[in-house]
């Protein structure tokens, strides 16, 4: 998850609920029988967090009082307040010119100063404050922040402490010191601090996003939301408040309303770099990884030292198949904050689909090193090494399952990874057991976060493809696609061995395996256009499109295609592309490559089945319920089986079990089917050191084996009717 960096909330309010009224008042320029009204409709509108309306007024009494010392101050606090800290110095350092005396505005001007990152000169002004007024908590609060942002936490604290034994009700000190708590790991101490604040006054609004946003952390977004949405609801122009606000929809699954939280953030204040980035996130848990790269790279142009966004910024980048660059916005992570376990997991995550699996154990050790209850890193250290996991991780794993205050998603991740230590220690009842708790977690988390599956309307465009993709379709669009036979597609369910005949291939010297792509997807939805619908729209769009497909199109859509297999590699006579799905778009992938070479993957559908109900599948929303699989391979049989009455090219089938009863003949025939010359290494996959990005992995780092034929026999009892109705089909 990416949080909001809390805000260190200035003395600002705390100012101006009991300093800059009688600073004002000490000040004899001003209109006594007008201007006091005015005055006071401009400082309650800005308690409010009006601060357009405030700034009017305070500008219309400029107007008939030039260079008051106090107004100017006010002005510059607003400006502050609304992102403008080069405009708030301007003003509070004319009003210092005018009344050098009052601490306030010194304090305020450290306030300003600080914003600009020019902390030795926030610290001489809060100096000059304490100065002037030895016992000022707000001038001791602002001088804690100024410490605290030189990164002198401890001696911020102590300031933070000083204030409030002056003070002890000073609400916002009571804040600032729970989040300096918070810097350092304290959780329990900061959200003590913070609901003190709010004993004190009960309408803090720092205080309250905070607390909420706190509360999210520790994984209680009910509660979280309830002080996020006070916190709205008592100052609305606050854009901080309004980005916790959205963290806790998010982590609710109300996306769309969390989007709006964020976009109104950023209306208040577009400098919100955390705000871009929490966007981002919220958009990639939508699907629309290209627009959420462009959020966390917004984000990063306006805070380049944000371990977080860079980490988040290189999860977007694994997911769209950007290996490389998100090992490198994951080692920048790491290089700014290298304590930062979520950086260190997703690093290893990387690593892991890449094959790399020395590198991935370490990177998933340090993660859980740093924190031992990283159910992230733990669960996908034991599906990884699996009957190799060492006791001391399987009981550290089985005591965090002990715990009461796990979230939904984090459970169903460590019952992944137990469930793959017992499957293969041969023990089949637990690991279904803890599968079928795993699944179910895993798919209502799905759902609240409106990810569900609807079989239904999937059935649905399957006929839309069978209708759209006739002969006369393919009569029509005939001798209109490209010439190349660069690209290979294999196609099938996932865990159909896409991988390993990948694998086969790419060991092959003229040979490139690119993984699972998302290009031939993308030709799909290019025909329509992407105005913010939903997927579901934009596919039946897309399908309509089909009917009048022409050549130009056609060249185009090729074009875009060979471009984006060049960008993955711009040498190899073959690249394949093993993206399962692509099954769905044989009608249109044929038309564009009618000399490409098509590829589909077989295997007994019960161990498939099985295979998907045990993976811990990311972006894959119909794999935690047995009927949604059975319903889901009804359309591919019912699609493939149309695709071989009607495609006007030839397709190579490739069955697991037989690929595993005979690797060689295998490997021949396919490596025959993409027009080359054999080659042995080939029988070799298993020990090339070409990077593999694909749930598979760790099989296919190990010879061919034949324990994954019939292993559905080990879960016929927890499956058996979805079992009894794929074995039927």
């Amino acid at each position: 998850m990416g949080i909001l960096a809390r805000r260190h909330i200035s003395v600002l309010n705390q100012l101006l609920k009991h300093n800059l009224p009688s600073t004002l008042h000490r000040t004899p320029c001003y209109d006594e029988n007008r201007m006091p009204d005015d005055l006071n409709t401009a400082l309650e509108y800005h308690k409010r967090g009006l601060l357009p309306q405030a700034a009017r007024i305070y500008e219309g009494l400029l107007l008939s009082h030039p260079g008051h010392a106090g107004l100017l101050h006010l002005l510059g606090v607003v400006a502050l307040q609304q992102g403008d800290p080069w405009r708030a110095v301007e003003l509070i350092g004319q009003a210092i010119a005018r009344e050098p005396g009052e601490a306030p505005f010194h304090a305020n001007l450290a306030e300003a100063l600080r914003a600009l990152g020019q902390f030795d000169q926030a610290l001489i002004c809060c100096q000059t404050a304490l100065r002037l007024a030895p016992d000022y908590p707000e001038a001791i609060n602002s001088l804690a922040l100024t410490l605290q942002a030189q990164g002198k936490t401890e001696a911020a604290m102590e300031q933070f402490r000083a204030a409030l034994r002056l003070r002890p009700d000073f609400a916002m000190a009571r804040n600032n010191l729970g989040n300096a708590l918070l810097r350092q790991g304290d959780r329990q101490a900061a959200l003590a601090h913070f609901r003190q604040a709010l004993e004190s006054d009960p309408n803090l609004v720092e205080a309250l996003s905070n607390l909420g946003q706190l509360l999210l952390e520790m994984e209680k977004p009910e509660e979280a939301l309830q002080h996020c949405l006070q916190a709205v609801r008592l100052r609305p122009q606050f854009p901080e408040a309004q980005n916790n606000l959205g963290n806790a929809l998010r982590e609710l699954g109300r996306l769309t309303e969390a989007k709006a939280c964020y976009a109104q953030a950023l209306r208040l204040n577009p400098n919100l770099a955390m705000t871009y980035n929490n966007m981002g996130q919220a958009i990639q848990e939508e699907g629309s990884l290209d627009e959420s790269l462009a959020w966390y790279r917004r984000a990063l142009q306006l805070d380049p030292q944000s371990a977080r966004i860079h980490s988040n910024l290189a999860s977007a980048l694994e997911e769209a198949g950007n290996a490389d660059e998100a090992v490198a916005h994951y080692q920048t992570a790491l290089g700014l904050e290298p304590k930062y376990a979520e950086a260190h997991c997703g690093l290893a995550c990387v690593y892991h689909e890449q094959g790399r699996l020395e590198e991935a154990q370490r990177s998933f050790r340090a993660a859980v090193a740093l924190d031992p209850r990283h159910a992230g890193a733990l669960g996908q250290l034991a599906t990884m090494l699996a009957g190799r996991l060492p006791e001391a991780d399987l009981d550290g794993l089985r005591s965090l399952l002990a715990r009461d205050d796990l979230s939904a998603g984090k459970r169903a991740t460590l019952l992944f990874g137990l469930a793959q230590v017992l499957d293969a220690r041969g023990d089949y009842p637990q690991a279904a057991e803890h599968l079928r708790q795993a699944n179910a977690l895993a798919l209502a988390e799905k759902r609240k976060r409106g990810q569900g599956y609807d079989p239904e309307e999937h059935e649905r465009f399957v006929s839309g493809i069978i209708a759209a993709c006739t002969p006369a379709f393919f009569q029509r669009v005939g001798g209109l696609g490209l010439d190349s036979q660069r690209p290979v597609f294999i196609v099938g369910l996932p865990r159909s061995a896409t991988t390993l005949t990948e694998q086969i291939l790419a060991a092959h010297p003229q040979v490139f395996g690119a993984g699972e792509l998302r290009l031939g997807r993308e030709d799909f939805l290019s025909l329509a256009d992407d105005d913010g619908s939903s997927v579901a729209s934009r596919e039946n769009r897309a399908l309509k499109a089909l009917d009048h497909l022409d050549g130009p199109t056609i060249r185009r859509i090729g074009q875009r295609h060979l471009d984006g297999l060049s960008k993955v590699n711009d040498s190899a006579v073959r690249v394949v592309d093993k993206m399962p799905d692509n099954y769905l778009f044989l009608g249109l992938l044929a038309a564009v490559f009618p000399r490409a070479k098509f590829i589909h993957c077989r295997r007994d559908l019960r161990d498939v089945a099985v295979s998907c109900w045990m993976t811990n599948f990311r972006q894959i929303r119909w794999a935690n319920d047995p009927q949604q699989i059975a319903a889901r391979f009804a359309q591919y049989g019912r699609l493939m089986v149309h695709w071989r009455q009607v495609l006007p090219l030839a397709m190579l089938e490739v069955s697991y079990e037989e690929t595993v009863a005979d690797l060689e003949g295998a490997a021949r025939r396919l490596v025959a089917w993409c027009g080359l010359e054999w080659d042995p290494a080939c029988l070799a996959f298993h020990e090339g050191q070409r990077l593999v990005r694909t749930a598979s992995i760790t099989q296919v780092r190990q010879p061919i084996y034949t324990r994954s034929v019939a292993r559905w026999k080990h879960y016929q009892q927890a499956l058996g009717p979805m079992l009894e109705r794929l074995g039927a089909e």
